[in-house]
């Protein structure tokens, strides 16, 4: 057991159950008396009022400062969302585990709280909370929560790649995609994104604040980003944020924890009773990068994949358990994986509703439980 003080916050390193005696809040949730589950790899901070005791079974605990973790080193920022108007886009960026995921969640319930229905667009292809590793997703969300994972994704646009990398533009063009489809579906939206900041990772971030134009660009971490946001973005306010405190990052081995949990859920023994889906390759476009190949452009034999470009073959896929987006004129139906591929047809396992016409690729395969990068 362990009493609370007000100028502590008490953090959870999942997995682990905490029970909750008293009054505590996280991420603005209430969570008075009750049993609060943190995932694999999740830190979540309670912030206690007095008297309230916590018992943790499982996983890490420890006090910070609050002053260094929980929502006050934010509160600047929910005044300035919440104030005279509620603003209808917040755009979060920072460096990896800089804390936008856990503002985006305090954001959530701060606007459930004011009778507002929040929208998250998750553009995270690598460690994203809405969707699988590949891919983006968003939902309008009506309950308030701890972890952006407990949300049903409505809406998803798939990737085909774990890393933002080479795919920069056509993350762009699927958030605008997404956000033209849940717009007019709740008052506030917020978009997370990925923490890739080096090379040309500015220069994206940039870009997509340019053609998204939202009331409010909120940078969290260091202040160079912050720097760079305030000097060349002229059509939004831009805000600076703190990090929680360092011992809140995640390790290599804590984030491919949650990478691979995350992915299993698409894919677990519940999954694989799903339909087996066959197709006719001559009905199948192929998609990756955001190059569609028709069937004319297509070699398949023997679980393998070549994709032609005139009379050169530019990409070689082994397909087997290979996981997949479905697509039906360029609509995204569900994900699948791929069990074989002859080279007349491709038989796919999948929760997917209704027909399907494109293959969208990706660079993850699933084995015995497991989750590989497929070696390009």
């Amino acid at each position: 057991m362990t009493d609370s003080h007000s100028d502590w916050v008490q953090l959870v390193k999942g997995p682990s159950e905490v029970y909750v005696e008293g009054h505590a809040d996280v991420f603005g949730k209430d969570v008075f008396n009750s049993q609060v589950y943190v995932d694999v790899g999740k830190i979540l901070p309670f912030e206690t009022s007095a008297g309230c005791n916590i018992q943790v079974r499982g996983g890490e605990t420890w006090l910070a400062s609050a002053r260094t973790a929980g929502t006050t080193i934010w509160q600047e920022i929910i005044q300035n969302i919440f104030a005279d108007r509620v603003l209808r886009m917040i755009l979060i960026v920072g460096k990896t585990d800089s804390g936008k995921s856990s503002l985006a969640t305090y954001i959530i319930n701060k606007a459930l709280n004011l009778g507002l229905k929040p929208r998250l667009i998750d553009a995270d292809v690598g460690q994203g909370d809405l969707a699988p590793p590949n891919a983006i997703g968003a939902a309008v969300i009506e309950r308030q929560i701890t972890d952006i994972r407990d949300v049903k994704a409505r809406f998803f646009e798939f990737i085909g790649s774990t890393s933002p990398v080479g795919f920069e533009q056509i993350i762009i063009k699927s958030v605008k995609k997404i956000f033209l489809g849940i717009r007019n579906l709740g008052d506030i939206c917020i978009i997370n994104t990925d923490g890739y900041f080096l090379d040309n990772g500015v220069t994206y971030k940039l870009r997509l604040a340019q053609e998204l134009t939202p009331d409010l660009v909120v940078c969290l971490g260091q202040g160079d980003v912050y720097d760079i946001f305030k000097a060349k973005s002229s059509s939004s306010v831009v805000l600076h944020g703190k990090s929680p405190a360092s011992n809140l990052i995640k390790s290599r081995i804590d984030r491919n924890q949650r990478r691979q949990a995350q992915l299993m859920r698409y894919v677990s023994d519940d999954y694989y009773n799903n339909k087996l889906l066959s197709k006719e390759l001559k009905r199948v476009n192929f998609v990756y990068g955001g190059i569609i190949f028709p069937p004319r452009q297509i070699i398949c034999g023997s679980g393998c994949l070549f994709l032609i470009n005139g009379k050169k073959r530019v990409l070689r896929w082994t397909l087997t358990n290979m996981f997949v987006g479905l697509g039906f004129n360029r609509n995204f139906v569900g994900f699948g994986v791929i069990c074989n591929a002859s080279r007349r047809k491709i038989y796919i396992r999948s929760a997917a509703v209704g027909n399907f016409n494109e293959v969208y690729l990706s660079q993850s395969t699933v084995d015995n439980n497991r989750v590989y990068p497929i070696p390009l």
